[in-house]
């Protein structure tokens, strides 16, 4: 029989869990001291009034214990209660249970690696909107996109707080207020317009150089990822500080972002559940890889306002150096965006490079065809880094485009939220109520038979089926199968490269410029081929996704064309 002090105990705390659950349903809660205080102050009460004055501490203390679990159990009832319940918003959404009641099963597919992977499984079985966490819907339906991607209509991005294990100092693609992030946007488009980027060409081309001085150094077998990632790495601080690594000159041990992966991957799962980074954020070494990215962009900020602008790099932007009379931003907002630089500058270039090479690589035909077009409009001994031709050159944009299809680097997309104050965006039949998280997997999409033709097959002629430069039944297409004029599939609201509207990356000329003149140089000057005995389904077996892709080794033999 229960004792008195237990019964005493449960009308309570149970009481008291189900107002901290209407408190945790309406609030984001990323404050610990307000967890904390949510979380052992009322059983705190419970036992103090149960009690009444106990001659003994331990008597409190044993009716606090008491109270606890009751209250931890009875919040955790009422949450996955209402969570299945069909009272919750989301409960006409299909999708797995145990998504439906906790992140944490997407953080672990994310801590995985597998998540796209698993999304496409999921919208195989559940249909094109599914329900993939408490308040998060996953959606492949492409009449939905005009409207869901529409700035006018939603305008709240949603912040990955997780990430940075804080709730202060977000980042700029962390911002949900519409006004705020278009002005902390202004320099960055500053410092990556077209004129911007004309500057950058000069840097990008040294790099080049250099890498390909090295590669011909090179004897045996190669790794070709190692070479692309320290080359995009050099460029990238070249590009956003002026300069400040050699890791093609020194070697990739003097990287002082070498903890970027790993900070990925953690920042990956914390933004499945953004508390648990706050929480994580006050463990002393919980967070070290994230730490020391912060650490070494605050450096590399830090060196570059001492040095000041010996050229126009990006932080001549950041900084607001091109402009007369307005104030530099705050120390803390420039750490920020040195991070955000080379996360979104470095990895994601480089991994679609690499990823676009393993492609040629195993598809031979494809390969000499792009061969062919190098030569054409930069024979061997002419100048690749001159990017009159650029534009021309179908075939190299429809390789880019293609292995963007199958190899985005960001393959789960950008996330945003329905204003929790407003009414529910409603399109057709189909009501997405305040407060959800909502985003459209890109690789999903990308491999969607009803969006493209063949959708898992390396086919960069689909683009130029589509845009008219070849026909579907003339021998340049070069199908993967049998395919007609009719049966052609080629939804090009699908294919989402650079994201869409005022949040859509600020860096796509740069990168386009990047990607063309890697491939254009390289491919004028070597000849390259696979490791004999290579499987290349290692490749697509061993690339994981985070926050961006990661590309594993790419192994290969090259040799100089002249």
């Amino acid at each position: 029989m229960p004792s008195p002090l237990l019964l005493n105990l449960i009308g309570p705390s149970v009481a008291l869990a189900l107002v901290a659950r209407q408190v945790f349903r309406r609030h984001e809660v990323y404050s610990l001291r307000a967890q904390i205080l949510l979380l052992f102050v009322p059983p705190g009460v419970v036992a103090l009034h149960a009690t009444r004055l106990p001659s003994s501490i331990w008597t409190f203390f044993e009716a606090f214990w008491l109270s606890l679990a009751i209250y931890v159990a009875a919040l955790l009832i009422a949450t996955v209660v209402y969570r299945l319940s069909p009272w919750h918003p989301l409960a006409t959404y299909p999708g797995p249970a145990l998504r439906k009641v906790s992140e944490l099963v997407s953080a672990y597919y994310v801590a995985t690696g597998r998540k796209g992977t698993h999304l496409r499984t999921l919208h195989e079985q559940y249909g094109d909107i599914v329900r993939i966490g408490p308040n998060t819907l996953s959606i492949v339906d492409t009449s939905l996109m005009p409207h869901l991607w529409n700035h006018s209509i939603l305008n709240h991005f949603l912040a990955n707080i997780g990430i940075k294990m804080s709730y202060k100092n977000v980042t700029m693609m962390g911002i949900r207020d519409p006004e705020e992030h278009a002005r902390r946007r202004r320099p960055w488009n500053r410092g990556l317009s077209q004129a911007a980027v004309k500057e950058y060409e000069q840097p990008l081309m040294a790099r080049v150089l250099l890498l390909i001085r090295r590669l011909e150094e090179q004897k045996g077998e190669v790794n070709l990822a190692k070479w692309t990632s320290m080359f995009s790495m050099d460029f990238t601080c070249d590009m956003a500080f002026g300069g400040g690594t050699e890791l093609l000159r020194d070697g990739e041990h003097t990287n002082p972002f070498n903890t970027l992966q790993k900070g990925m991957v953690l920042a990956s799962v914390l933004a499945q559940v953004p508390w648990l980074g706050v929480c994580l954020g006050h463990i002393p070494g919980s967070g070290r890889p994230l730490r020391a990215l912060h650490t070494a962009s605050r450096s590399f900020a830090a060196r570059r306002l001492k040095r000041g602008a010996t050229t126009r790099d990006l932080f001549h932007y950041l900084n607001n150096e091109d402009l007369q009379d307005v104030p530099p931003p705050p120390q803390e907002r420039l750490i920020g965006d040195a991070i955000l630089a080379v996360v979104a500058g470095a990895d994601t270039t480089s991994n679609t490079m690499v990823s676009m090479f393993y492609c040629l690589l195993a598809n031979p035909a494809a390969y000499a065809a792009l061969q062919a077009e190098v030569d054409k409009f930069y024979p061997p001994g002419d100048n690749p880094y001159d990017t009159k031709h650029y534009q021309e050159m179908h075939y190299l944009n429809a390789v880019i485009n293609e292995t963007i299809r199958l190899y985005h680097p960001t393959s789960t997309g950008g996330q945003r939220q329905v204003p929790s104050s407003g009414p529910p965006l409603v399109v057709g039949s189909v009501v997405i109520p305040p407060g959800t998280i909502f985003f459209m997997p890109m690789s999903t999409l990308h491999r969607d038979p009803r969006n493209f033709s063949y959708p898992s097959a390396f086919w960069p002629e689909r683009w130029l089926i589509a845009s008219g430069h070849i026909s579907v039944d003339s021998k340049e297409a070069r199908a993967p199968g049998p395919l007609t004029k009719d049966q052609f599939v080629h939804n090009d609201t699908a294919f989402i490269t650079f994201g869409l509207g005022p949040l859509a990356c600020v860096g796509k000329a740069l990168a386009n410029l990047q990607m063309r003149m890697f491939v254009c140089a390289l491919l004028q000057k070597f000849e390259f081929q696979l490791r004999n005995g290579w499987d290349p389904k290692a490749y697509d077996d061993s690339i994981r996704e985070y926050v961006n892709l990661t590309t594993p080794e790419l192994p290969v033999y090259l040799r100089a064309r002249w």
